[in-house]
Parts: structure tokens; C-alpha cells; sequence
């Protein structure tokens, strides 16, 4: 993944994690001075990472189940074939804008999943969350995150299919 994306995807996520934890952290960022700015951008930044990496460990036992079900639909399957970083490697290779858009969708998957952990940190700090909501709102989150995966991992496969039935098509005209 580029650098602006990782970047921008950590900054989203440690800012709404931010949101969710002001009141425990107990730090109005009216009142910072204008030089902690940049500290406070490395904070979230950091605080992203983390929830990312929360969130990875809280979808890592769906993530198969979802891959599952889009190798089924689209009747093509990637898991047992080979590993996801060399069917990747192999787009970038053959199909770079393929291998740009897999990305891009990497880029709103990640921001879905720190949806998860975002939406039970505001759940569980942020005052008058503590409602039947915000379980909606956790459920929610989780249901969209599994549809990106979905459809990203669909893409995926169809990606690997046709950089297959390019590399076939040059190798029968050799």
C-alpha cells in the first residue's frame, strides 16, 4: 500500500478513536498550542495503527468465512490455489491497474474494519452511547466491513482470472 493511503486510512481511524475517547483523555484540542500540533497528528496516526491492528484481530476468524462465500458466488477459488500475497505480486506484475484498484479497495476495507473498533469505543466512552443503538451500530459496521471483503476479494479473484487467461493467451501465440 502507498504511504498517502496508509496514511490517510490511520488518520481517519485514530481520529474517530479520538473522538471516542475524549472523555477520558480529558484533552481539548482547542486549547493545544500550535507547535503539538504535529504531535498530535503522530498520536493519531499511532492510535489508528492500533486500530487497525484491533480490528484485524477481531475479523481475522470472519475474514474465511467471507472469502468463502465470494469463491462460491464467483466459482473461482484463490485460498487453496495459492497465497493472497502472490496472487497480488502476479497482479502487479501483469496488471498494474488492476493491482492499483485491489489497492484502493484495500484502502476502504482497512477504513471499514476500524469501523468495528471505532463504534465499540464510542459505544462503550462516549456519553449517551450506551444504548440499544449503538449494538445496532457495531453490528452494522461488521455486515459492511464483511460486503467490502466480499467484494474486494471478488475482485481479486476475477483479477487473477483474466492476468491467468492473459498469460495463457501469450504463451499459446509463442
Amino acid at each position: 500500500m502507498a504511504l498517502p493511503g496508509l496514511l490517510v486510512e490511520y488518520l481517519v481511524s485514530g481520529a474517530i478513536a479520538f473522538i471516542a475517547l475524549s472523555p477520558v483523555l480529558h484533552a481539548p484540542v482547542a486549547k493545544l498550542d500550535t507547535w503539538l500540533l504535529p504531535m498530535l497528528a503522530v498520536g493519531l496516526y499511532v492510535a489508528g495503527m492500533i486500530v487497525d491492528y484491533l480490528a484485524w484481530l477481531l475479523t481475522r476468524p470472519l475474514k474465511p468465512l467471507v472469502r468463502r462465500w465470494a469463491e462460491r458466488k464467483y466459482n473461482r477459488w484463490g485460498s487453496e490455489a495459492q497465497s493472497g500475497t502472490l496472487r497480488q505480486a502476479k497482479i502487479a506484475l501483469y496488471a498494474p491497474d488492476l493491482a492499483k484498484e485491489l489497492m484502493m479497495r484495500s484502502s476502504r476495507d482497512r477504513i471499514a474494519r476500524g469501523l468495528i473498533i471505532n463504534s465499540i469505543l464510542a459505544g462503550h466512552f462516549l456519553p449517551g452511547w450506551q444504548r440499544p443503538e449503538t449494538y445496532a451500530l457495531i453490528a452494522f459496521s461488521i455486515v459492511l466491513w464483511a460486503g467490502f471483503e466480499k467484494l474486494s476479494y471478488s475482485y481479486e479473484l476475477s483479477a487473477d482470472q483474466l492476468v491467468d487467461e492473459k498469460l495463457a493467451r501469450e504463451s499459446t501465440r509463442r
